[in-house]
């Protein structure tokens, strides 16, 4: 606190205008009298929520929904990527390759090589912080898929949790037209509380929380007008979640 300029003689202006001295001892929290939202789904085991979790996701979201292994993740994200940039390499005359962009987070790339992805029509680029904003925002704006790595899944919404870091900025993400989300099993809740809760855990902590907090359920849509639901309005009109079975 003490690199906060002028704070104490902003909350003695405050005090003083609200004519009351200042409140320096810490406030306690009054119990919750209802506590429904953390028994949803309060008894369900891991293999519980991926299964609620996939069944949302390709009903209610229109996203598609992969369960592998961490030995077949290679191949799951190469189906993925051929499969999302085959019909535009069938259109493309001047056959110029299809590319992804994949966060550089470390915990996902230590899962796969992304090398590996590559083919003769189809290039990788990890993003790159060395780089600066630019030319990765000049990628993220060329690219087909983007694969990033998710810290949480919520499996009553089918929402992805994503923080802000700068080995994967935001534009993996939104700026593709496929957003590919890599998630172990092992990181699914059952709701936004839970989301929450680790982060609350992380403030009391002292640890340093992520300057963006992203929630995504799927590709970008609205049904802002009469209810009529449109998808691809401002963000991936596509979204694969990839589920770790084994981690």
């Amino acid at each position: 606190m003490s690199d906060i300029i002028n704070r104490e003689r902003f909350l003695d202006n405050i005090s003083a205008k609200l004519g009351r001295p200042r409140q320096t001892t810490p406030v306690e929290r009054p119990p919750l009298r209802y506590t429904c939202h953390h028994e949803v789904m309060a008894g369900k085991n891991s293999d519980d929520l991926k299964h609620i979790l996939v069944d949302y996701t390709r009903k209610a979201l229109g996203a598609q929904a992969l369960i592998t292994t961490k030995a077949n993740l290679t191949e799951s994200l190469r189906r993925i990527c051929v499969d999302y940039c085959h019909d535009e390499a069938a259109a493309n005359q001047s056959m110029t390759p299809n590319e992804t962009l994949v966060s550089a987070d470390p915990r996902l790339l230590a899962l796969f090589d992304p090398e590996q992805l590559e083919t003769d029509a189809h290039r990788v680029h990890v993003w790159n912080t060395q780089l600066g904003y630019g030319p990765n925002i000049e990628i993220a704006e060329r690219a087909k898929v983007g694969i990033v790595y998710a810290e949480q899944a919520l499996a009553e919404s089918g929402t992805m949790v994503l923080y802000s870091q700068p080995a994967q900025g935001r534009a993996i993400s939104l700026l593709p037209e496929a957003s590919v989300f890599v998630v172990p099993k092992s990181a699914l809740v059952a709701r936004l509380t839970q989301a929450t809760a680790k982060l609350h855990q992380k403030a009391q902590q002292g640890e340093r929380l992520p300057s963006c907090v992203n929630f995504i359920s799927g590709p970008s849509s609205t049904a802002d007008i009469e209810l009529i639901k449109v998808v691809g309005v401002h963000g991936p009109i596509h979204a694969t979640y990839v589920i770790i079975d084994d981690l």
